[in-house]
């Protein structure tokens, strides 16, 4: 079973790179695809990581990870793209998939969509790869891939740059996830991660607006 569900994963991720116009449709797909196999297979949803009772002493147990990625992480992504690497910005704005002028639907897209996320690349993928390859390579392993499927054409050294610090982000949302089983305390980083760097945007460009 596990191989036919990392062949469902990387054929879901090729077809997310080839159309992305219909992305939505085959991550979810995917998503109640591998689910179902887990269920059948005799695994509960906690085995993947839905623990909610556990949530709040997971983030307790996992609170300097949490700051690191939610806070520290991308207010240095942030500066040190903005006054070192010219064109970041702009870059990041341009593959953002919301008009973030709709702060409250920016807010619901961000944490609904991060949690997603989070299934995707730690609950099913991680926990995947764990047991074929072992925790650390598993986490490589899916930070590469999380960090592909959120690859933005551009030049060269913007694209490196903003790719590297994506990796390093799910670096540590798969090192929570791993030290703690709970998809709720990863989510937590992911989603802080999400909104810090929306209040940063929002805060240093003013005048943003939605590019299609």
């Amino acid at each position: 079973m596990a191989v036919e569900m990392v062949v469902v994963i990387f054929s879901s991720i090729v077809l997310f790179l080839l159309f992305k116009n219909i992305n939505f449709v085959i991550i979810m797909v995917s998503i109640i695809y591998l689910l179902m196999e887990l269920l059948i297979s005799n695994h509960s949803l906690i085995d993947i990581g839905f623990n909610s009772k556990g949530a709040i002493q997971d983030v307790r147990k996992t609170w300097f990870l949490i700051l690191l990625v939610g806070v520290i992480l991308p207010l240095i992504t942030f500066f040190l793209g903005k006054y070192k690497v010219v064109g970041f910005l702009d870059h990041v704005v341009s593959r953002i998939p919301m008009d973030i002028n709709q702060k409250f639907m920016t807010i619901i897209n961000i944490a609904i969509g991060t949690f997603i996320e989070e299934v995707i690349y730690r609950g099913v993928l991680q926990s995947i790869l764990t047991s074929v390859i072992g925790t650390p390579s598993a986490i490589v392993v899916a930070s590469i891939i999380f960090a592909a499927m959120h690859f933005s054409k551009g030049p060269i050294l913007i694209v490196c740059f903003d790719m590297s610090f994506i990796f390093i982000d799910s670096i540590v949302y798969g090192s929570i996830f791993a030290k703690t089983g709970n998809l709720f305390a990863s989510w937590t980083g992911h989603c802080l991660n999400d909104l810090i760097a929306l209040f940063l945007i929002v805060l240093f460009i003013p005048t943003y607006k939605k590019i299609n």
